[in-house]
């Protein structure tokens, strides 16, 4: 028998869905509450991240226009970019989160009914308030590397073999408390049978000693085994599900970045005194909350959280696990996070077409108002839109399109094909010209060589040339006059600039050029000119001012220069 994760349309070839609204469940108010937090968050969080597709997730149109959809009672937005980002994006992150917890829930669930076991294993490792994140994201990924990952060494692969190991899911995680950034990985292990307590001990004891050395081998601190205080595991903690809570603990793998295993919960995302994370921990979108709200010092670790979480893997399965679980009979959702959020946000019944030109003029520039069209589409469907957009000072049929909806079986008239075709045209013409506009705008920046005809540079020459004989002839008359001289490299480059060529041409070609520190400085040997001495010019007394003279000048019969060095009285 087939056993699938997806629903009955991945079977039929569409996109498939994990949300609770998908499945027809009913509502809940506290998804709702959360949503509009999230909402409101990722709004803030547009200049405080400095992310450019965080400024874009849905504000930007992707091509055409904006179609709000309703599905199940809940409202979203289809034809807006969404920036698919896990760890910054609070919108998306919901989105994403939700799906995969429904998928490893169920994959669980599938796993314990092979009769397999699962275990959760927990890696955590010291740090300070001193330590930056990136340092610690940095250490820990090498660490994995070394005790369980690709470079892992003999006793981890003797594990495997003796506890049956098959593969992994891992998840990343951060928090932020009194000591500082706290990383650490969620591990569950998939195995081919479940293990007793004494297995789980000694498993326990074997990935601490690995861990630990691997930690200590790239140059992090030492971890401790159990705590003084209570004798838990610190850096190394492995749990094994009961009977029937395997979906549960999957699904604990993918909880929300507020330490709950659903993200959604209203009062986490509202209430400022309910929203701190265990142990005084705080969560990255509760430092985001707080850096909403005024706290310069939760700015700051915002800005540095955005930095070094994009890029990391949120979830991360090992090579041949999705594999495997597709040859038991297990199919699993092949989307990326960048898809599921979209495919989220647009997945439902059309309710208006809102062209670009309005979307952005009345709507996404004004604040409040794509959620309260959202509040609208919930409460009373396209009519509510309609009055709302109204009230706005829009037009209903101009402003705003009615959206296209086909009866179940009927086939579109001439006029609704021609209207797609037109607007599917019109959506490839932009999406050349946008690929066209980048690829300019990358020559622009990356081809920087100036390029002139042979006629161009000679004028170039020619007037640099005029601008030196200028400069060289007001010199020549400043010390004529008398008048105060000028620094003639300014003048030339003056000159340039009054001429319009660039200040670098003015450079003199006998400048004395930059000498580097770096390499060892080649002198050059000096030419020395000996000009003879005329016939009849030697004497012993220099013949201008009758100064003694050295042997060496005697042939010469007179000082160099302007007979500075003298012997004796200049005669007058």
């Amino acid at each position: 028998m087939q056993v699938s994760g997806l629903s009955a349309d991945h079977v039929r070839g569409e996109n498939p869905t994990f949300t609770r609204t998908a499945r027809g469940l009913p509502l809940d108010p506290a998804d709702m509450a959360a949503r509009d937090a999230a909402f409101e968050l990722r709004e803030a969080l547009r200049d405080l991240s400095g992310l450019s597709r965080l400024e874009k997730c849905g504000l930007s149109v992707l091509a055409g226009g904006v179609t709000p959809v309703i599905r199940n009672g809940r409202a979203g937005y289809a034809g807006v970019v969404t920036c698919g980002s896990v760890h910054v994006c609070p919108c998306c992150a919901t989105s994403i989160r939700r799906v995969r917890q429904d998928e490893l829930e169920q994959v669980g669930q599938f796993w314990e009914c092979q009769s397999c076991g699962l275990v959760m294993m927990t890696l955590t490792m010291r740090h300070y308030e001193r330590d930056p994140l990136a340092e610690l994201a940095e250490l820990q990924r090498q660490a994995w590397k070394r005790s369980f990952g690709q470079n892992a060494g003999r006793d981890w692969r003797q594990a495997k073999k003796d506890f049956g190991v098959r593969g992994f899911v891992r998840a990343w995680e951060v928090t932020h408390g009194e000591n500082g950034w706290h990383c650490h990985y969620h591990v569950l292990l998939f195995l081919d049978r479940p293990l007793g307590s004494d297995d789980v001990e000694r498993l326990q004891k074997l990935a601490f000693s690995i861990w630990s050395s691997a930690l200590v081998a790239v140059g992090a601190r030492m971890p401790v085994e159990k705590s003084e205080k209570d004798g838990k595991p610190v850096a190394v903690k492995i749990d094994a599900p009961d009977r029937g809570e395997s979906g549960q603990m999957a699904r604990y793998l993918m909880k929300g970045q507020d330490g709950k295993t659903r993200w959604g919960v209203a009062a986490e995302l509202t209430r400022q005194d309910v929203k701190q994370g265990q142990g005084g921990h705080r969560t990255p979108f509760e430092i985001a909350r707080d850096a909403v709200a005024g706290d310069a010092r939760s700015a700051e670790l915002w800005r540095e959280f955005v930095v070094t979480a994009t890029g990391i893997r949120a979830l991360y399965w090992s090579n041949g696990l999705r594999k495997l679980l597709a040859e038991m009979g297990f199919e699993l959702d092949d989307r990326t996070d960048g898809q599921v959020a979209a495919d989220d946000a647009a997945a439902g019944t059309p309710l208006a077409c809102i062209p670009a030109a309005t979307w952005y003029r009345h709507i996404a520039r004004q604040k409040g108002r794509a959620l309260a069209l959202l509040h609208a589409a919930e409460k009373g469907g396209s009519s509510a839109v309609r009055r709302l957009v109204e009230s706005w000072g829009l037009t209903w049929g101009l402003d705003v399109l009615e959206p296209e909806v086909l009866p179940a079986g009927a086939d579109p008239t001439a006029d609704e094909v021609l209207r797609r075709i037109e607007r599917e045209t019109m959506a490839a013409r932009m999406s050349v010209w946008r690929d066209e506009f980048d690829r300019q705008d990358r020559e622009a920046r990356t081809n920087l060589v100036v390029r002139h005809s042979a006629k161009a540079w000679e004028a170039r020459a020619a007037a640099a040339e005029k601008v030196r004989q200028d400069a060289e002839a007001e010199a020549a008359r400043r010390a004529e006059t008398g008048e105060p001289a000028d620094n003639l490299m300014t003048r030339i480059q003056r000159g340039w600039v009054d001429a319009g060529l660039p200040r670098q041409a003015a450079r003199p070609a006998d400048q004395t050029p930059k000498v580097s520190l770096k390499k060892p400085l080649k002198v050059k040997p000096m030419k020395v000119v000996v000009t003879p001495p005329r016939p009849g010019a030697g004497a012993d007394t220099c013949r201008r001012c009758g100064g003694h003279l050295d042997a060496i000048l005697r042939p010469y019969g007179q000082h160099l220069a302007d007979c500075l060095k003298t012997d004796g009285p200049v005669p007058v």
